[in-house]
This record gives structure tokens, sequence and C-alpha cells, in this order.
């Protein structure tokens, strides 16, 4: 009995499923398209990662050390003498220290360092003032982790931190500019290899770490199109922790001399002035400062620009020129902000065409093409995923991209006295059910209603205004910044 039911139910799981697959959305794209198109595949498939080799032996432990020691020195002998070794921790600097190797009798001495050192102080400092800064921890937090953990120092001292911060800070920059390096001549070779130029395409976006007008730490990155990887990365800061400090005396000399040899030495943490939210300007010069900058670092020319739709940023930076009079940088329009101009336009149009009617002296608005039958809040979600998804299947030709977008416009106003599919994909695969039934020579009747009239009147100039040439041409090659939206999510993520 229990057989013959497991049966029955999976019989009835399998027709369930050949059902859901029939009524599947026919605008859903295969899984080879979504490979050739999807920015993950597209780094997975082309990313080479750099082989950092691991010692399984190199590994830090934290002991009980006259536990260990003091059991050790009941196994172990003096080679000259025979007689006990005793050990002794010596030279102690915060968590790195000496270990002291003593003979009873002959009075021999060795000392073995307990982490390897990085100009002459230990290794293990270092790391865990890098580890704890990731973290969120400062000097005091080190100090009280310490204390804490009885691991028999404070740490360090404010200064002796900061020194250790400088160097970590210097080495982190140096490491990371290897990486650029490495990056941009990776992107180089790769672009020659594809369009015969060292000119590259790259893609950029700016972050702040916080939404709104109080952020004191924003980042813009740009990142190669062929590799998927870091060329370089800006900083910006409203905030240096010295100048902080110094405040309250900001109007004695004392400061002023200070002050001097803070900005002299390159030490001021700021870099930026003015809101968080005045992001048209900060992302103007935080691109053209990544532009200028890309001769002295790489030696190369950004010649295609990947960015969001503000015009104005990029107007910003092709009005200052960083290459010169007679290199024009292109506009290539990420996709996904272009989709989003669908929804956009769609809503501002329901929003704004309203109807007034005065009863009882009271003047009642009524949103025309709201209704049920009309541009609800699905059916513009709808077209704007069609919309995208005509650009991103035909980011190859501009007659195509637009072709597919207006089949859409046409297919939703198709009865079944006058079809309007000529535009839709032909064949028994295409997305459109007409055009599947045509191609098996079989009848089709219209399940859905169409747009009435007032709503295509009302639709057909975003239609057009979002098929132009000049805004399909900046869509050819189907760009994303997805790239640079996930490496800002890490960024903040970390920090």
């Amino acid at each position: 009995m229990g057989r013959k039911v497991t049966r029955i139910a999976q019989e009835k799981t399998a027709k369930r499923l050949c059902r859901s697959k029939k009524k599947a959305n026919p605008m859903k794209r295969k899984i080879s398209e979504i490979s050739r198109s999807s920015a993950s595949a597209k780094k997975i498939k082309t990313t080479q990662e750099f082989e950092v080799p691991e010692d399984a032996e190199k590994h830090y432990r934290i002991i009980h050390f006259l536990l260990v020691f003091n059991t050790i020195s009941t196994l172990v002998k003096c080679v000259a003498c025979g007689e006990k070794i005793n050990f002794k921790s010596c030279d102690k600097q915060s968590l790195g220290f000496k270990i002291e190797v003593k003979c009873k009798m002959c009075s021999e001495k060795n000392y073995v360092p307990s982490s390897e050192k990085i100009d002459q102080k230990y290794e293990i400092n270092y790391r865990f003032i890098f580890i704890m800064r990731l973290l969120g921890v400062g000097s005091s937090g080190c100090n009280k982790f310490c204390g804490l953990m009885d691991l028999g120092c404070t740490f360090l001292d404010y200064k002796s931190y900061e020194r250790y911060f400088d160097k970590i800070i210097e080495i982190v920059e140096n490491v990371a500019n290897r990486f650029f390096s490495s990056a941009a001549n990776e992107e180089k070779k790769e672009t020659m290899k594809k369009n015969k130029t060292s000119d590259l395409t790259v893609s950029g976006d700016g972050s702040w770490k916080k939404q709104g007008f109080n952020s004191l730490y924003g980042v813009a990155s740009l990142i190669g199109y062929y590799t998927g990887k870091i060329i370089d990365v800006a900083v910006k800061s409203a905030y240096c922790e010295k100048c902080k400090m110094w405040e309250n005396k900001c109007k004695t000399a004392e400061f002023e001399e200070w002050y001097e040899d803070h900005v002299q030495k390159n030490e001021c943490d700021k870099n930026h002035a003015g809101p968080a939210g005045n992001m048209e300007v900060n992302a103007i010069v935080v691109l053209l400062e990544l532009f200028k900058r890309s001769m002295q670092k790489f030696q190369m020319m950004y010649k295609n620009y990947i960015g969001d739709g503000d015009s104005k940023t990029f107007g910003g930076v092709t009005n200052a020129k960083p290459y010169g009079e007679n290199f024009a940088i292109k506009k290539k329009e990420y996709i996904g902000h272009v989709q989003k101009r669908m929804g956009a336009r769609l809503r501002n149009l329901v929003k704004n065409t309203v109807q007034e009617t005065k009863t009882k002296g009271k003047t009642i608005r009524k949103k025309v093409l709201s209704s049920k039958e009309k541009l609800t809040a699905k059916l513009i979600d709808k077209l704007t995923i069609y919309y995208g998804l005509a650009i991103r299947r035909n980011s190859d030709s501009i007659h195509k991209m637009r072709t597919a977008i207006w089949a859409t416009f046409f297919h939703y106003s198709s009865t079944d006295e006058h079809p309007q599919h000529e535009m839709c994909p032909a064949g028994a695969d295409s997305w459109c059910a007409w055009q599947r039934a045509f191609a098996a020579n079989e009848e089709y009747q219209h399940d859905y209603p169409p747009f009435p009239r007032d709503v295509l009147e009302a639709i057909k100039p975003i239609y057009e205004e979002l098929s132009n040439d000049v805004l399909l041409e900046c869509c050819l090659g189907g760009f994303t910044q997805n790239n640079n939206e996930s490496f800002n999510q890490l960024v903040w993520k970390i920090t």
C-alpha cells in the first residue's frame, strides 16, 4: 500500500512539473544565452588566479609558555655536557620575544625568535595590528585584548602603534600597486587581442560608506572590461584624525606650525571638501583624477568608459580632455541603468497622467492609466525586464536591439483580428507564443488583453525615446558595472 501511494505521488509530481514547464515564461533566457552575457560567468571564464604558495608547517599558536617549555626542559639535554636545558623568554617587543636556551652547567646560551622579523620588528605584531584593523579595532582595543587574554603585555603605546601602522600602509600600497599594474598589463594584452589597440575599456563606479550627507569616506574604482580585474582605486576622505585632535588649538601659532608641517609631509588624510551628498561634483573630480594618472601609472589611456546614466559626470571628464584635444573618450552605457529608465518613464507617465473632476465643490484627481486593464505596477515591471532583455540579447547590433524593443510594444498591441507579431522572433523556440503556433501550423488565440488605444498613444513616445540610435549605440557590447558594485559591497563589508 505504501509503495502504491508513493508511486502515485511521484506520477502527480512529474505531471505537475511537465505542466509548469509548458507554462514557463517564454521571455526567460536559455542557459546558453545567460552564460554568454552574464558578468559572473564571464569573470569565472577569464580570470586567472595568482597561485599563492601555502606552507602548511607555518602557522601561529597561542601557548602557555611555562607549561610547554618546563615540560620540554625535562626531555632535552645539552649537546656539549649532557646537562638539563632551561628556557626563558626575554627581549619582549609586544607579542614578539626571544626564547633564551641556556645550559645549567656550561652556561651556553642560544636565542630563538618567537617569529620572523620585518625591519627589526616582529612579524606577529604587524600581523596582529593589520587583522585587528580589518576587524575595526584600533590601538586601545589591541591593548584591551592583550590585557584580557593575559598575554603578558599591554601591546604598544600609541606612538609605537602609529609607526607600525604607517609601515603596514606603505606595504599594502606597494602590494596594491603591483596588482594594479599587473591587472592593467593583462587588460592591455586582452585589448590588443580583441581590438588591435592598446586603448582600454574600463567600467567605473563610486560609492560612499553611508547614503545621504553624513558619510566621511568614499571609494571609486576602475575595472578592466575583458579581465574583470581592478586597475585603479581612489579613496576620498572628509576626515583626518590628526586634524581632529588639533582642532581645539586651531587658532594658535603652535597649530599653524604643526599644520604646515602636516601638509608638507602629505600626512593629512582629508582629500575631500564638501558634503558627501554632492555626488555629481565628487564623481567628476574622482573620475578625472583616475583618468589623468593612467598615463603616469600605466602608460595607457582609457578609450571607452562604462558608466551609469549621469551624462554630467562623464561630460565633466570629456570637457577636461585628460589626454589632450585629439583624443576622444567614448561613453558606454551600463545596461542595468538603461533598463531602469523604461520603468522610471512609465511610472512617471502613470503618475502625471491624471484626470480632474469636480464633485460637490471638490476636485478629484484620478490616474487615468493605472486601472486594471492598463499600466499596472506588475505590467510596468514586466515591460522593463523585457526592454533590458531586448538590449542584452541583441547587444551586437543596433537594428536587432531596436527591432526586439518594438517587438514587445506590438506584441502587447495584438488581437486575434489584428495580430502584430512580425517583429517577434520566428520559429518554434521563439518567446512569442503566436510565432511558436505559426511555426507548428496551429491556430492561436490571444489569452491576454491588448493595450488600449490611449495606453499605446501614451507609451509610444517613451519607446521612441529609449530606442534611438544614440542611446543604443552606447549599449553595443552589452556592458555592465556589476564588477564595480560587487567591489564596493566588499569594501564596505570589510571596513
